[in-house]
């Protein structure tokens, strides 16, 4: 019910936002009045289906065929008040206030180190687990007991009871006549039967031991500091009105995110769906950009192969070209061999004929010029003479003719016909 009480301001916010033009405003209803007539419903529909409530106690504890006359002797006692034990209440002292202005409020005090191995344990009870580690165990225990104080210095000892858990345990009979008083109800030696039975309990194992290296240790210091001031400083005995503002103002802020939330929340819709808006904008702008890319670059693969098309021909051409020079290239290279062939068997034939008997016979006068002066004496046979002497100066002063073999073989392609007539030719021998 604190979070009612938190949504029953948030609805009045609401209903008298406008002045007189709001209902709650134009009918002068105040803000307490508005709180304490959903507190008396709620009270009054409790205490009404109360006979409901001791129905299931009293068929759960006799049994479905025990006797109605029980039921009818159990419901003749008429209850007035009801407790409710909601842990998270120590949160929404303040609300509650407003929702039920003579509600007491009893705070039950355990030491933390109890309190963690319990709610880490508290899944042996229904299965389910109150926190996911012990830090959240240490950080829970602080959050509620500050809650708690705080109320306990706002409202004072007249609204808000301090009981410690350990007094309930060791001397249950003072602690209860203690708190009889304070809810002004005579004490009673029944009091003490429910206390013969725990309830809730989590069972913890006698060698569950804490000290999780994980959990903060700061975390730990400060709950534990808390703990120990809460043995040594005792309750507060006057209300304080300080404490009290500062209760109201954390619960108009909290009146105020819950108010602001579903605007926030409408705003953050109106931003998705601009952003969602948007985001569809970009799809279409980027599906546009990417289906004209996809056609620039289907343009340049064409563009691409056709001039890879036109490149190959022209490639293919000039091979065939290159083919062709160098077949020419190599058969003129092939003629000139033969040439040089020739013209060495004709320098080889010059010099036979030179040295030949016959020779000297018929210029018997040039040869003994000959033998005489060897570099002085005229050539025989005239123009064959200075032929043979042009033709040995001439490739003296050609390096590259030794070289004509392997040029040949270099340009030997396999595709390159090789026609007999070009080869080289075996010389005519000279006869003396």
């Amino acid at each position: 019910m604190g979070d009612f009480a938190i949504d029953l301001a948030v609805r009045y916010q609401i209903g008298s936002a406008r002045g007189d033009r709001s209902v709650l405003s134009a009918m002068n209803i105040q803000c307490e009045e508005f709180f304490n007539t959903f507190g008396q419903s709620i009270n009054a529909l409790i205490l009404r289906h109360r006979i409901d409530l001791e129905r299931k106690r009293w068929e759960r504890s006799v049994g479905p065929n025990a006797p109605p006359e029980d039921l009818v002797s159990l419901m003749m006692d008429q209850k007035t008040r009801w407790v409710d034990g909601t842990p998270e209440y120590s949160f929404h002292v303040c609300g509650l206030r407003k929702l039920f202005p003579k509600a007491l409020f009893i705070h039950i005090v355990r030491d933390v180190t109890s309190v963690v191995r319990s709610m880490l344990n508290f899944h042996r009870v229904d299965g389910s687990s109150l926190v996911a580690n012990e830090q959240e165990a240490y950080d829970y225990w602080f959050r509620a007991v500050s809650s708690c104080l705080l109320a306990e210095r706002a409202y004072g000892p007249r609204v808000v009871f301090r009981l410690r858990y350990s007094d309930l345990v060791d001397k249950p009979e003072a602690t209860l006549q203690s708190l009889c008083d304070f809810i002004n109800e005579p004490f009673a030696a029944e009091c003490l039967t429910p206390l013969q039975q725990r309830i809730n309990s989590s069972n913890v194992p006698a060698d569950f031991k804490i000290g999780d290296p994980a959990t903060n240790a700061a975390v730990v210091e400060r709950t534990m500091r808390l703990c120990v001031e809460l043995v040594e400083i005792p309750q507060p005995s006057e209300a304080s009105p300080a404490t009290v503002k500062e209760l109201e103002a954390a619960f108009a802020e909290r009146v105020q995110h819950v108010a602001s939330a579903d605007s926030e929340y409408c705003r953050a819709l109106q931003i998705i769906t601009a952003l969602k808006k948007e985001n569809a904008e970009r799809e279409r702008s980027y599906h546009a950009d990417l289906q004209r890319l996809q056609v620039e670059q289907a343009d340049r693969e064409r563009s691409y192969r056709a001039d890879l098309q036109r490149l190959q021909i022209e490639l293919q051409t000039l091979q065939a070209h290159i083919t062709k020079l160098t077949n020419r290239l190599r058969e003129q290279l092939w003629n000139t061999r033969k040439l040089l062939n020739l013209l060495d068997e004709v320098e080889s034939a010059a010099a036979r004929l030179r040295s030949s008997r016959r020779w000297k016979l018929a210029n018997p006068v040039t040869a003994i010029k000959a033998k005489l002066f060897p570099n002085k004496v005229s050539l025989g046979y005239g123009h064959l003479e200075r032929v043979v002497a042009s033709y040995l100066q001439w490739r003296a002063s050609r390096a590259e003719i030794a070289k004509i073999d392997d040029q040949i073989k270099m340009l030997a392609f396999p595709t390159t016909p090789r026609s007999p007539e070009t080869g080289p030719t075996n010389p005519t021998p000279v006869r003396d």
